[in-house]
């Protein structure tokens, strides 16, 4: 399984408007280890996949829901978070 993008990844987060430890929890893994892998860590493969499934359902909603629509830009980030939550349990 190829490898994961990081810097890739890292512009998918801002454009979404998501903290690191937003996407952390969205991939499964602590925001140490997100940090680590941010700043060039070696990603274990067993987290590759869960990483990869993530970011496509993240470009999914980007996509489908043309991420972030106007009226979640002027929320918290909680709520932010909160919203996007609701969209991929909606998408599944």
């Amino acid at each position: 399984m190829a490898d994961l993008d990081m810097a890739k990844v890292e512009l998918l987060r801002k454009h979404m408007m998501l903290t690191a430890g937003n996407m952390a929890e969205l991939i499964g893994v602590s925001r140490v280890t997100y940090y680590g892998w941010a700043k060039g860590k070696p990603i274990r493969q067993s987290n590759i996949a869960n990483a990869k499934d993530a970011v496509r359902k993240l470009l999914a909603v980007v996509m489908e829901h043309k991420w972030p629509m106007p009226e979640v830009k002027g929320l918290t980030q909680k709520q932010r978070f909160a919203r996007l939550i609701e969209l991929l349990e909606d998408d599944e």
